[in-house]
């Protein structure tokens, strides 16, 4: 059947209201405008689902502009093909003036925003603008390794400590150069307010600055020395302080630099300018003084020789005063041979020996000497041998001098407080070009006044009649003269460390000697 034959009769209605005529163009109208209609109907719902499901939108009252607008071109296009077969000229009338309101205020709203719109970014500058990002955020993370693998191999120490409103000090941030040089572990310490985390020796030290710092708000640089186990170390320390946005001091920002080397070679200078006119004076009244000590002595075994003829009773007299100003004599003798040894100037002597042996021989008299007193005495050693060169029997005699001052400490305080620990301890080990003797005792320690004193030649601490001064500035004279030094320190439980080094020697000896010694 022909498409024309099958249309429907339509009503001929008045010319100018409906110029189809042809039943085929009204099918084409119909279906064209419900076509249009319906997908005019579902673009909105679609522009909906966007709106919902992304609200990162630009513009998302654009949008829903446009869906008001595709939705009334949509109804208009129904109303039309509805017209048709029911003309509603009013009805299509209103519809069409709603949607050509909803048209002009869409384009009155649009032009203003064009510009903006086109300054929107493209999908593909999107595209560059996230892998630029990204390579940037690689780049830092890789400047952030960087530097904090630079921190982390610093020999200086680096720390950061936070400072709280209420005036509160912590330490947040520290590299593993502050571990090492403090002894501390950052697992413990870190976020612990510092009257907690740092040790008293430390906390006595470093607070006070850190405080100030705090308080005043200016890059502070200091020096502080504490007395730690492992001996008296110095640090130079420079403190930055680091404000808020407020403007008040939330962080200082603190760098550490052990100095103790510095400052351990700055002593031995000074303590051998002092010791060089010191040892030039002693050294000739030693020599002024032994010709006479000599001639005394020589005259007084003459006299002694020649005292046959005299009565026993005035004989026994005579050899009891001899025997006394012998005695005297020799005591005498001892300190001009002390006297010249403190400028430590032995080297035609020197020769190569075992460090362990002088060591450990002066450690066994001082156990047995020490027995009766109730002092123990011990060694801690590796057992290997330890090639040093200079003299062994003037380390002997250095180490019993330490030993001897070590013991007149526990003895003090032992006086003071009877229940006290009396011991002393030995370590013997070396450290890298160092061997190191360090005697370390539970008596008195060091008076800090007078710690720069101790190694001076002549002064003592001692009752009149009970020291010379001369047996710590002779063991230092030896340090010195086997390419070392000596050096004291308090100890954190009580008692003092005395430290003496001196060079080992380069070549192994030929032989190993054991060593051994009973605690008593």
């Amino acid at each position: 059947m022909p498409f024309a034959t099958a249309m429907p009769e339509l009503p001929i209605v008045a010319p100018g209201l409906c110029l189809l005529t042809d039943p085929a163009v009204v099918w084409l109208h119909l279906l064209s405008d419900v076509a249009i209609g319906l997908a005019y109907l579902s673009i909105p719902l679609v522009l909906i689902v966007v709106l919902l499901r992304r609200r990162d939108l630009a513009y998302p009252w654009l949008v829903g502009l446009f869906a008001t607008f595709i939705l009334s071109c949509g109804a208009t296009h129904l109303m039309h093909a509805f017209a048709l077969f029911q003309p509603a000229p009013i009805a299509e009338g209103l519809l069409k003036a709603l949607t050509a309101g909803i048209s002009v205020a869409v384009a009155a709203t649009l032009w203003p925003v064009l510009p903006r719109l086109l300054a929107l970014r493209s999908p593909a500058a999107l595209a560059r603008e996230v892998e630029e990002r990204r390579a940037a955020e690689l780049r830092a993370r890789d400047s952030e390794a960087r530097v904090a693998t630079l921190i982390a191999n610093l020999a200086e120490a680096i720390f950061v400590v936070r400072v709280s409103p209420e005036g509160t000090l912590a330490l947040e941030t520290v590299n593993p150069a502050f571990e090492r040089m403090l002894g501390l572990q950052a697992d413990i310490v870190l976020g612990v307010p510092a009257e907690q985390a740092l040790p008293p020796v430390l906390r006595a030290a470093a607070l006070p600055h850190w405080r100030r710092a705090a308080a005043e708000g200016e890059t502070l640089e200091y020096e502080i020395a504490a007395d730690l186990p492992t001996g008296r170390r110095a640090w130079q320390t420079v403190l930055v302080p680091m404000r808020g946005a407020d403007g008040r001091v939330e962080r200082l920002l603190g760098s550490a630099r052990d100095v103790t080397a510095t400052r351990r070679l700055q002593a031995n200078l000074i303590q051998s300018a002092r010791l060089a006119t010191v040892g030039t004076m002693c050294a000739g009244l030693a020599h002024e003084a032994s010709q006479p000590l000599n001639t005394a002595l020589l005259w007084l075994r003459r006299i002694r020789s020649v005292a046959g003829p005299l009565p026993p009773g005035q004989q026994a007299g005579l050899e009891r005063a001899s025997a006394v100003m012998e005695e005297q004599l020799r005591r005498a003798g001892e300190l001009v041979a002390r006297m010249r040894a403190l400028a430590g100037d032995e080297t035609a002597q020197a020769a190569q020996f075992d460090a362990t042996q002088p060591v450990a021989a002066a450690l066994r008299v001082a156990a047995s000497q020490y027995a009766t007193e109730e002092i123990s005495v011990t060694l801690r050693g590796t057992g290997e041998e330890l090639p040093a060169k200079g003299s062994a029997a003037r380390l002997e005699q250095a180490v019993l001098q330490m030993l001897a001052n070590a013991r007149d400490a526990v003895l003090e305080r032992r006086r003071a407080e009877p229940a006290a620990i009396a011991s002393i301890e030995v370590a013997l080990r070396r450290e890298g070009g160092r061997i190191v003797v360090e005697v370390c005792d539970t008596g008195t320690g060091l008076d800090e006044a007078l710690r720069e004193s101790i190694f001076d030649p002549f002064f003592t601490t001692k009752e009149p009649g009970r020291g010379a001064g001369l047996g710590l500035p002779f063991a230092a004279g030896v340090a010195r003269s086997m390419g070392g030094a000596m050096e004291a320190w308090n100890l954190p439980g009580g008692g003092a460390c005395f430290r003496m080094e001196i060079a080992a020697a380069d070549q192994a000896l030929p032989s190993a000697a054991a060593i051994g010694i009973a605690a008593a």
